[in-house]
């Protein structure tokens, strides 16, 4: 394979496109590619415009930076920035007058590059395959011919994408693998090929950033062996979404381990002190529930509260609850309001039956017994069996309806047989008279 980049190209693409592990040093790649352009190397001005047009390398979009650095590069002759100007819709004006030659010559040019071998045209050559640029400019198939076409070069893609992949090229990975994974843009769909595939890339390509998904995959098939591994060579590797993974195996112990609460408490606990939001929300809910430990409000709320800092919405449900019932922190109605009406908006989970209590009883909220009905109602539907409680109190003490006795009993058992604190001492507030109808004692 011929050297076609500068040293100092090549350690900037090694940097953006051929490691996982330290995206930190994404910044340092793309100064490495600002140092080649400033030499005029003609490709190295594709990759920076990817930067500037894709946002490779965590750079900011920059339409018309992404325009001047592809115009320049076509002037020096670089095919790849005019396959790179088209995949981008630039290719036009004063950039396309730029070209010396043909989108076909350009295409040409870079293709000989891929069959040489080198991963970053073989890369851009699957790309002008995967996303319909080779059906545009140059097959126009008819009607007919159209689904088959789009099989051929779906097909003609994912070899790209593999060849480009073999040399360690992370974005050409990841297009190969969830092309099958998913089915997309002509590629039948198949996760056991996906999935068998990947495993043949390991050593080969940084799959860091995939270990999750194949820990999901596996366990969406039910292979639990298999995503346990990936589980824990993430953990091992200090991947801390590997870790709360491999948590929740053990905290569930339904996905290829025992239940085991002790251990995902500690597994939670190693990603939530390196920061994840995740593995903080998941002490938490331990905490909160006595899952490894004993109950522990103000240790969960911390928890929560650190979740949610760090960016976890999901915390929010928790902080309701913890701010409803003054566990961990004081009662603060206001406080469960908001953090319920914002996961409203967001048409996240929450705990419809408390907003309805306090949309009932006008707490940290304006009074709305209609809508508070309606959401305990709801509530119940969904099987909340403490709405039936509250609903219980809403007929017993007449709150927007007319006192209901009957109703209120009714209520109040069907939270009793499911548990719920306070309805069977609720239930004995009344006896049954001679003629069958309930009364208060």
């Amino acid at each position: 394979m011929r050297n076609y980049y500068s040293d100092t190209l090549k350690e900037g693409l090694r940097l953006l496109y051929f490691q996982a592990e330290d995206s930190s040093r994404y910044a340092e790649g793309v100064q490495l590619l600002e140092q080649a352009v400033a030499n005029e190397e003609p490709d190295a001005f594709y990759f920076l415009a990817r930067c500037y047009g894709w946002g490779d390398g965590n750079v900011k979009d920059d339409d018309r930076k992404a325009k001047k650095l592809s115009k320049r590069g076509i002037e020096l002759g670089s095919d790849l920035c005019v396959l790179g100007a088209d995949r981008m819709d630039i290719l036009k004006g004063d950039i396309e007058k730029a070209m010396t030659g043909t989108l076909k010559d350009a295409f040409d040019g870079v293709l000989a590059m891929a069959e040489d071998g080198e991963p970053m045209a073989q890369y851009a050559i699957g790309l002008f395959y995967f996303w319909g640029d080779m059906l545009l400019h140059f097959q126009k198939p008819s009607r007919e011919e159209f689904i088959q076409c789009e099989k051929q070069n779906a097909a003609e893609a994912l070899k790209w994408f593999r060849r480009s992949a073999e040399q360690g090229c992370i974005p050409a990975f990841r297009n190969a693998f969830n092309s099958v994974r998913n089915g997309v843009n002509g590629v039948e769909q198949n996760l056991e090929e996906a999935l068998r595939w990947a495993e043949t890339m390991d050593g080969k390509v940084d799959m860091r950033d995939y270990y999750h998904s194949l820990v999901l995959e596996y366990q969406k098939l039910k292979r639990y062996a298999d995503a346990i591994r990936w589980c824990e060579r993430g953990h091992r590797e200090g991947i801390t979404v590997c870790t709360i993974d491999l948590g929740l195996a053990y905290l569930y112990g339904d996905r290829g381990v025992k239940e085991e609460d002790a251990e995902a408490l500690r597994l939670f606990q190693i990603a939530a002190e390196a920061g994840d939001e995740y593995g903080c929300y998941n002490m938490g809910r331990c905490f909160y529930n006595g899952w490894g430990c004993e109950k522990d409000y103000g240790n969960a709320f911390y928890w929560f509260q650190e979740g949610f800092r760090r960016g976890h919405q999901a915390s929010k449900k928790y902080l309701a609850y913890c701010y409803f019932w003054g566990r961990g922190t004081e009662v603060n109605y206001e406080l469960a309001v908001r953090m319920m009406t914002e996961l409203l908006k967001e048409r996240q989970d929450y705990p419809k039956e408390l907003l309805g209590y306090c949309c009932l009883y006008g707490k940290g909220i304006g009074r709305d017994t209609i809508r508070g009905k309606r959401l305990l109602e709801e509530a119940t539907q969904e099987k909340n069996n403490l709405a039936w409680k509250f609903l219980g109190d809403m007929y017993d003490e007449g709150i927007g309806v007319s006192e209901n006795i009957s109703m209120a009993v009714s209520c109040y058992q069907k939270a009793a047989d499911k548990g719920v604190a306070g309805a069977a001492e609720a239930l004995g507030r009344y006896k049954k008279t001679l003629f069958g109808k309930w009364k208060r004692r």
